[in-house]
């Protein structure tokens, strides 16, 4: 008797302080407060009249605030979705042509946006060219490069220095050197996959 007493008393005390940590979780969930991103539980404990307790839930490893994720995280995963939605050659390399258009201070939607209108990017260039872009192609004169990263580089760079440094820096002023011949349709078509790229 003496033993199933103490067991009694053991499950009973036990069941005592569970209830009470379920009582005092429900407690603090009703007071729940958010500081910044993080969540914070106001402690219904005062110490005295002047003080309250408060106290932050930690962070959980691998995760993010919607502050710590900025609009151009997502450039080189539009790129990538833009290029595998058209079925280009060179997909996959959206990180590349972000941070081509970042050192060059371009848009970061322009070579693709090009590329689209000027070969269904880079489905339709002249053979083992490489080029996607239409760029130096004059005639029978075919400006080549060796792969699609010295191509998107490339471009890049010219896109800065004989563009925009020049103060041609939307599809309709680059349209009157880049394709002098074009009723304004060029420009309309960049413009188009530029929104689409948003």
């Amino acid at each position: 008797m003496r033993k199933l007493l103490l067991v009694l008393g053991f499950v009973f005390g036990n069941t005592l302080l569970l209830g009470a940590a379920f009582l005092s979780l429900i407690l603090l969930s009703g007071s729940r407060q958010t500081h910044g991103s993080t969540p914070i539980f106001k402690v219904p404990v005062s110490l005295d009249n002047n003080y309250s307790s408060y106290s932050a839930v930690p962070d959980v490893l691998g995760a993010f605030t919607q502050s710590q994720i900025k609009a151009n995280d997502a450039r080189p995963a539009l790129v990538d979705n833009f290029l595998a939605k058209y079925h280009s050659p060179f997909q996959g390399l959206g990180q590349f042509i972000v941070d081509s258009a970042d050192k060059y201070r371009i848009s970061y939607g322009l070579v693709p946006a090009i590329a689209q209108c000027e070969s269904n990017v880079g489905k339709v260039v002249p053979h083992d060219s490489f080029n996607a872009w239409g760029y130096g192609i004059y005639g029978q004169k075919v400006l080549r490069f060796n792969n699609w990263f010295e191509a998107i580089e490339r471009v890049s760079r010219g896109l800065r220095e004989d563009y925009y440094d020049k103060g041609l820096d939307t599809p309709e002023k680059i349209m009157k050197k880049y394709t002098p011949p074009s009723n304004g349709s060029w420009a309309e078509c960049v413009n188009s996959y530029l929104e689409e790229l948003q």
